[in-house]
């Protein structure tokens, strides 16, 4: 529905327009008070999937996350080839060609499809011949209207994502440019999955956090821009949040925001790698979450497992590049039937809302500004079969700024957007990093505050944004 937000942006409620969201895999029946996750679910527009070995009762390892060492599952650079026959690069073009990758069995995700809900992956575009987006969907669903990366000409992005495997357990992956011979190579890292109750062994829940601070090179004490080749250790277990409290010392992984700043005096193009464990022999990670052109302050979202010593690693291949690393949320086992802290994922990403369109006002957010989200429509809208799936702590998807244009004509605009709870006081974090001239993505986990309401902020310059709901997070 629309609102006359734009008229007072600082302080109105924007309501999430929404129409049914039908969540994926799970199994859920009125009169019961639990769900059961398989692998059954059909989305609006899809084809009829293969009937699932029955399920046990009850959640169990259901919506549960499951960390994996990073690693590369496909690559379609004819040098570093992975998992493709025909290694080259993707037609990007108008006509937005689609191929297909495996998920199942590959880099540490069960080769059971009945087991798995949705898998964790960066995809990276690299060496488009023009500037474009990528999508990806399970293989046989809906593709929808969502963007997961945005790209300009010879850029290399990538992006954290939550996909759901789809007709035997592959991925489609969509590219669009407005060239006719328009071309890119796509990169795929697996980071973990998440489980159905079919799955014999649990999985961690996530626990949401309002966004806080946990390092940055730049001020603190005892802490140093990295330099080429070398990592810096971040203790997780046991470390102070921002907001007040600790990180439990059982957890196993952690949702950390990394931005990194590579426009210092010795930077170079680079890679930044977050990983649990130091690399064997001192060798350089396999994978990568970050990867950034000279200049560049980019940020990018992780979900890494926790090391033996409670601690992760930060990694840099060039130059010399400062960090910054926000906590979003941790992973904690609990072997209960509790909702709380399960994953869900959407049958397909769906856009939630998009300040471009006049069904959102179209207008930009201005320097200095916050507006108010309501997703509480949305939240009473996300489904199985008809019958809603209850409480939810957040929702989980993609937030790209679309453009960033100027407050004075003479002043280039820089700015950042941030995301947190309308009923906490913003805090020093952030989710976007973005310069004029081209659109940056990011996931983000939007936390709800207890009106089911989310606050965005916008530093300078006028702001275009939107974003695109891929999973939620049950509570109670």
């Amino acid at each position: 529905m629309r609102s006359d937000h734009h008229l007072r942006r600082s302080r109105s409620v924007v309501r999430v327009a929404i129409a049914s969201m039908l969540a994926s895999s799970v199994a859920f029946t009125a009169s019961s008070a639990s769900a059961s996750f398989g692998a059954g679910a059909l989305a609006r527009g899809s084809r009829a999937p293969a009937a699932p070995a029955p399920c046990p009762s009850g959640l169990g390892a259901g919506g549960e996350y499951h960390p994996l060492a990073p690693q590369r599952i496909y690559d379609s650079r004819p040098t570093s080839a992975v998992n493709e026959t025909s290694p080259g690069a993707k037609a990007a073009t108008p006509s937005q060609p689609t191929f297909d990758i495996g998920l199942i069995g590959l880099g540490g995700v069960p080769g059971v499809s009945a087991d798995v809900l949705a898998v964790v992956v960066n995809i990276t575009v690299t060496e488009p011949t023009a500037g474009g987006w990528l999508n990806a969907y399970g293989s046989g669903a809906p593709a929808g209207l969502a963007s997961i990366v945005n790209f300009s000409t010879q850029q290399t992005v990538p992006n954290l994502s939550i996909v759901r495997p789809g007709d035997n357990g592959r991925l489609t992956v969509k590219l669009f440019t407005q060239s006719a011979a328009g071309s890119a190579h796509v990169v795929v890292d697996v980071f973990g999955w998440f489980s159905t109750s079919c799955a014999a062994t649990r999985g961690a829940r996530l626990v949401t956090l309002a966004p806080g601070r946990l390092l940055d090179t730049r001020t603190d004490a005892g802490r140093a821009e990295l330099g080429q080749g070398e990592s810096i250790e971040l203790t997780i277990r046991g470390a102070a949040l921002p907001a007040g409290g600790t990180i439990p010392t059982d957890v196993t992984g952690v949702v950390l925001n990394v931005t990194a700043i590579n426009d210092l005096p010795g930077s170079r193009a680079t890679f930044v790698s977050v990983v649990p464990d130091p690399p064997a022999g001192g060798a350089p990670p396999s994978t990568s979450n970050l990867n950034l052109a000279r200049g560049q302050i980019k940020p990018n979202m992780v979900i890494v497992p926790v090391g033996a010593d409670g601690k992760i690693r930060l990694y840099n291949n060039s130059g010399t590049v400062d960090l910054a690393v926000d906590v979003a949320g941790y992973l904690q086992r609990k072997l209960d039937e509790t909702r709380a802290g399960r994953v869900v994922p959407l049958t397909t990403p769906y856009r939630v809302f998009d300040t471009r369109e006049s069904q959102w006002g179209a207008v930009a957010l201005g320097p200095g500004q916050a507006e108010d989200w309501s997703f509480a429509d949305f939240v009473g809208s996300v489904n199985i079969a008809g019958v809603a799936v209850g409480n939810q702590f957040a929702v989980i998807g993609n937030l790209t700024s679309a453009s960033l244009t100027r407050q004075y004509p003479t002043v280039a605009a820089n700015s950042y957007l941030t995301v947190y709870p309308s009923d906490t006081t913003r805090p020093n974090a952030s989710n976007l990093n973005i310069v004029e001239g081209a659109p940056v993505p990011n996931l983000a986990i939007m936390k709800y505050s207890a009106t089911t309401t989310v606050r965005v902020f916008n530093l300078a310059g006028y702001n275009h944004y939107l974003y695109d709901a891929s999973a939620v997070v049950l509570a109670d």
